[in-house]
């Protein structure tokens, strides 16, 4: 894959889960394990987004 495709798919899944984020601290409001939540969708993100970065630095 380009370096650019990689970089716009690390854009879109950045935006995907900032979405999932948000929508969760609505959905969880009040509730004692809404930080967990965001935390485990933080992790989550963390993965794709470093594997991506990883990727499109080693095609430059």
């Amino acid at each position: 894959m380009a370096s650019n495709k990689l970089a716009l798919l690390n854009i879109l899944i950045s935006l995907l889960f900032a979405g999932l984020i948000i929508g969760a601290a609505q959905l969880f409001q009040g509730e004692e394990y809404k930080d967990t939540v965001t935390y485990l969708l933080i992790a989550l993100w963390f993965i794709p987004f470093s594997w991506l970065s990883y990727k499109s630095s080693k095609l430059k």
